[in-house]
């Protein structure tokens, strides 16, 4: 619980937590906000932060807590002299730390708390710049995905109201000697060897701004964020990243991509094109029988073709079931009714999205559901109400098709029967899907199908 602060002091602070881990990060530091107590022997912790551009120390996180002021030294002689204080921590025997202390001053320079950067990384021109981009933020600032945290890589440059740079971390020596360009520092960022007109765009506008450039065989990313947020404020923080090997796995993805498309293209062709064989095998087929089934055959591949061509068209190995479901709903609904046939149709589903396998599974499933309801649930009718639901219930999908046809004959067990429709449907809902079908009459007449697969394919 932060005490003793002024509304404009809690404000202070609320707006630097925008910023505060990408500050850590730059400074490669332990930050600490330590706030003065009501008593006087303990410090409040205010806020932690651990940067993830170092080795993490697997300190505790003081965040919240009360500690001994005894115990903070140089926190303390910042509070009482208001201002920055400079020295070592041992972390181990023989270990330490570079420890600066910088106060926190309102608008009237009262100071009223403290942060710490604790680092083994002792660049005091890194550490001052992170402090005054961590004091002088601004609320616009909270939702500019240009401050986000850095990575472990990143190299980290400050450049002067001169436009030079004047320190540079390890990694962004290392990313310019790579291109042969030594003694980063001291050089303009409009050398020829560097050439950055983005720092000196940003250092005009005071707005934070990134961009993607070549420069001698590599790829970089550079992002150049103002020290202080306004119009030709001064000094800038560029933040470079060799995103080259990243780039090149991009295009290779991007390439599998697109082949994997193609792939799941050419297989719904060449299964349209089996249908179309199918359907002249079946118009030259003499029986009646033959014709069945060869028009059978036809739904099946064409449900699992409809499968393919979503997966063509979408970048992941997800389907749209509900998706999947309609069009196989409307490809079945205008093939196989006869035009004087009237038919009241309705088909709702649930957004989803499954693996293509249960994909599959789900519309051979509503295939072979749909082809017995239409063939069988309305012998000697002209007209009829057909419902098609596939739904999320708790943590399961349900597929139910209702219609108020003429029934299941009675005392006749249809799953043990020699339907070849139903045997696909049971084995496909349990074997698959581990999941259950159902089939029977309906309270008011008709049958009701029912299909419920477990949403995490277990029972």
């Amino acid at each position: 619980m932060v005490i003793n602060l002024t509304p404009e002091q809690k404000n202070m602070l609320q707006i630097m937590d925008s910023v505060f881990g990408l500050a850590a990060d730059i400074a490669h530091a332990v930050l600490t906000v330590y706030i003065p107590h009501i008593d006087k022997k303990w410090l409040y912790v205010y806020k932690q932060e651990e940067s993830l551009t170092n080795v993490v120390s697997g300190r505790q996180d003081l965040t919240g807590r009360n500690v001994r002021a005894v115990e903070e030294p140089l926190v303390q002689r910042c509070l009482a002299k208001n201002m920055p204080v400079k020295g070592v921590r041992e972390l181990m025997l023989g270990s330490f730390n570079s420890f600066q202390v910088f106060p926190l001053r309102d608008f009237h320079g009262k100071c009223f708390g403290a942060v710490s950067f604790d680092t083994s990384v002792r660049d005091d021109i890194i550490i001052q710049q992170s402090m005054e981009l961590l004091i002088n933020t601004k609320t616009s600032v909270a939702n500019n995905e240009q401050y986000h945290r850095m990575q472990p890589a990143d190299g980290i440059m400050i450049v002067n109201d001169h436009k030079m740079v004047v320190a540079a971390n390890n990694q962004a020596q290392h990313i310019f000697q790579t291109m042969d360009v030594s003694d980063l520092i001291g050089r303009h960022t409009n050398h020829m060897a560097i050439n950055w007109p983005l720092v000196g765009m940003v250092m005009d506008t005071g707005v934070a701004e990134s961009k993607e450039l070549k420069l001698r065989g590599l790829l970089l990313s550079i992002r150049v964020l103002p020290v202080v947020p306004r119009p030709k404020s001064g000094w800038a923080i560029v933040i470079v990243q060799d995103i080259t090997e990243l780039h090149k796995k991009d295009q290779e993805l991007q390439i599998k991509s697109v082949v994997i498309k193609e792939i799941h293209h050419r297989v719904k062709n060449n299964l349209q094109t089996i249908a179309s064989l199918l359907r002249l095998q079946a118009r030259r087929a003499q029986s009646a029988e033959t014709k069945m089934v060869l028009k059978d055959c036809v739904g099946r591949v064409n449900s699992i073709a409809i499968v393919h061509e979503y997966l063509s068209q979408q970048d992941s190995g997800l389907i749209d079931v509900d998706k999947v479901a309609r069009s196989i709903y409307q490809a079945i609904i205008t093939s196989m009714l006869s035009p004087d046939f009237k038919l009241q149709a309705t088909f709702k589903a649930d957004k989803t999205q499954l693996a293509s396998e249960k994909a599959t599974s789900i519309a051979l499933i509503l295939n072979e559901m749909l082809q017995n309801s239409i063939e069988h649930g309305f012998e000697g009718r002209s007209e009829g109400k057909l419902e098609v639901n596939f739904n999320l219930v708790g943590n399961n999908y349900e597929l139910i098709i209702k219609d108020d046809g003429v029934g299941l004959p009675e005392g006749v067990d249809v799953m043990s029967g020699k339907s070849l429709g139903l045997k696909i449907i049971k084995t496909m809902a349990e074997s698959d899907l581990n999941g259950k079908f159902t089939i029977a009459n309906g309270a008011d007449g008709g049958t009701i199908a029912k299909v419920i697969i477990p949403v995490g394919g277990e029972n």
